[in-house]
């Protein structure tokens, strides 16, 4: 049996462990994923100085963690990530052998394999964060603190007193494990005062040694605003039994309400009942055989909750994957759930591990779900790159999103990033961004902007000083062009020129395409519709006295629309109305042209079409004769 065992175990730690790889690049690093790796890039002694001094609000052993693994494998998307796939691999060994310990082999292996595919772990195993470090030392930490109290040698006294100090400098909610802890201890002093001297006073010293941080960390809470929401205990309880078991996905209503009851009954089950068990007269009959693991579950799972409830009366603290500490507990509450069950009725007891499995694998098909992508500061730095010229900058705000862009942006374009705080007023802008008039294009990379731009003054400057050119929304990002040389002298060399006249005073001197093929569709800028990106060059041949608008229209062969423009309130004809053109003048004009998802691969032409005020649609002359719409050039669709 115990070799059957350890064979299962090893199964499920390569299970663990593939998941854990399994598109581990999928999402692109969002904000604090690319802060860690920009902290991790410093010194040592400069990343161990911001974390003690609370420059950095986190302990500083997952930096210097990342600092020394990056020197080693390099900075890469997955290189970094596999730090913690790999920490979050070595989370399943600590539950098994913890299980093992509390009740027994085969529930330890039910554990073990819910830790292996649990969504929640599985997500926070692939971010280059210190969610992973800090959930598998704690668990480490509690399996030295069971093993002492049970072999009460100093080893595993000083294991657990080395693994606790670390868990705490991986992050500060490690911190709430200690009172499950000290609880535990003393209804243990009434049996084995030797062992619980030892604890106390191990206990004692990992406390001490965190001292320091904590108290530094208490200080400037006081003065800290929190951006969290305020919870009751309710509340915080359903979110966390959520998150810890199908993470995010899109159900609500009865069906959430159904699953989570169903889980919480399963929990309760472990928690609460004694084991049944058939009677030599056979009658069943409860036996109270893991009474003390249970309290320690209990304790362990329902303390860290409390303390983050009781603390948030003086400032809101909660944020449910801080708690990953408490992710153990409930998971051997769901195993020895599914062990009382079975113990009644084999079926039942398959039942209720089916039902873990099924509500797990339903969670985790969405850690890689499109719906549900980390800010995609990959793809906003990739459209920059692509549609940036020479002469063009780069603006990023708020400033400390510069870092995850420029982690991923390889464009020679500088990039600016002026606002740190709160934005001020009118006059203090024109003097910070009035230098970008000097470019060509102004990129705007803007993103969590709610504490230092709550009004978007930033994007209101731009927006009255220039004419839009695109506005692009990748996933928690925007991406906003700005022709700030949207009155050039002349024609730009790349430009493809065209000999299109409309009526008798308003040229259409030449275009811009991205590129020649283009996908129908799109899940990352403005799902679920592909879009070319079009940039025409007018020259006013004489005043013109009234005011037109263009609109650009993709067709096939028999004239069918499968693509039209935007019409977007700061386009160039809009901003700077054609009746104040002057003859001979060059003006910029940019249209974004949205396709039909249903598009078929083919060759497609795209033709211009202008329209005056009452919306009437005026002549044009050009190379090919005389028509309503002046074709552009042929642009190839394609499905992959």
């Amino acid at each position: 049996m115990v070799k059957h065992s350890r064979w299962a175990f090893c199964f499920l730690l390569l299970l663990g462990f593939g998941l854990r790889l399994y598109n581990l690049t999928f999402h692109s690093l969002w904000l604090d994923e690319a802060v860690s790796v920009y902290l991790a890039s410093f010194p040592l002694s400069e990343v161990v100085r911001q974390g003690l001094t609370l420059q950095e609000p986190n302990p500083p052993l997952y930096h210097l963690s990342l600092a020394s693994w990056m020197w080693v494998f390099g900075s890469g998307e997955a290189a970094i990530r596999l730090l913690s796939a790999y920490l979050g691999t070595l989370y399943l060994p600590s539950i098994y052998l913890l299980g093992r310990r509390l009740f027994s082999s085969r529930l330890s292996l039910v554990a073990t394999l819910l830790a292996a595919v649990n969504p929640f772990l599985v997500w926070y195993s692939q971010e280059a964060r210190m969610y992973a470090l800090v959930a598998t030392l704690s668990v480490w930490s509690v399996y030295c603190f069971v093993r002492a109290l049970d072999t009460p040698r100093w080893p595993w006294w000083i294991a657990y007193v080395a693994l606790t100090v670390s868990s705490l400098y991986a992050h500060l909610y490690a911190v709430f494990v200690l009172p499950a802890e000290f609880v535990l201890l003393v209804l243990y002093a009434r049996r084995q005062r030797a062992a619980a001297g030892k604890g106390m006073l191990c206990w004692g010293a990992s406390l001490l040694c965190f001292s320091p941080w904590l108290w530094r960390a208490w200080q400037l809470s006081a003065s800290t605003p929190s951006w969290r929401p305020a919870l009751g205990l309710g509340a915080m309880v359903v979110e966390c039994l959520e998150a810890f078991t199908v993470r995010q996905v899109p159900m609500s209503g009865m069906w959430l309400s159904g699953t989570l009851g169903a889980l919480a009954t399963i929990a309760a089950a472990g928690l609460l009942l004694p084991r049944l068990r058939r009677q030599p007269d056979g009658r069943w009959g409860w036996k109270q055989t893991d009474i003390g693991a249970r309290t320690f579950l209990m304790l362990w799972l329902l303390l860290p909750l409390l303390a983050a409830y009781v603390l948030s009366f003086r400032q809101q603290i909660f944020t449910v994957y801080y708690l990953i500490v408490i992710v153990a507990p409930l998971l051997l509450a769901f195993a020895a759930g599914i062990e009382k069950a079975a113990s009644f009725h084999k079926g039942a007891g398959l039942i209720a591990l089916l039902i873990l499995l099924v509500t797990f694998s339903y969670g985790l098909q969405f850690d890689w779900s499109p719906e549900q992508r980390k800010e995609e500061w990959r793809a906003a730095a990739r459209y920059v790159e692509e549609h940036a010229s020479p002469g063009d900058a780069v603006l990023c705000h708020a400033d400390y999103v510069r870092i995850p862009f420029q982690y991923y942006f390889q464009g020679e374009e500088p990039v600016f990033a002026p606002f740190g705080g709160p934005v001020g007023g009118a006059d203090e802008l024109a003097d910070t961004l009035g230098g970008l008039a000097d470019f060509d294009t102004v990129w705007l990379v803007q993103s969590h902007i709610e504490w230092v731009d709550p009004n978007r003054a930033v994007e209101g400057w731009l927006s009255g000083s220039f004419p839009v050119v695109t506005e692009q929304y990748p996933p928690g990002v925007e991406v906003k062009g700005y022709a700030a040389n949207y009155r050039p002298e002349s024609v730009p060399s790349p430009a493809d020129p065209v000999t299109a006249v409309y009526g008798d005073s308003l040229r259409l001197a030449a275009y811009k395409l991205d590129d020649g093929v283009y996908r129908a569709t799109d899940d990352t800028y403005h799902p679920p519709s592909g879009w070319i990106h079009v940039t025409l060059y007018w020259e006013a041949l004489a005043r013109l006295s009234e005011d037109y608008v263009a609109v650009v229209r993709l067709t096939d062969d028999a004239h069918q629309v499968w693509g039209g423009s935007l019409e977007r309130a700061g386009s160039a004809m809009h901003f700077y109305p054609t009746s104040g053109w002057q003859p001979g003048e060059i003006v910029r004009d940019d249209y974004d042209v949205n396709l039909n998802p249903q598009t078929p691969d083919g060759e497609y032409t795209l033709g211009v079409t202008l329209l005056s005020v009452s919306g009437e649609e005026v002549s044009a002359v050009c190379e090919g004769g005389q028509g309503l719409s002046v074709p552009l050039g042929r642009v190839s669709i394609r499905s992959s």
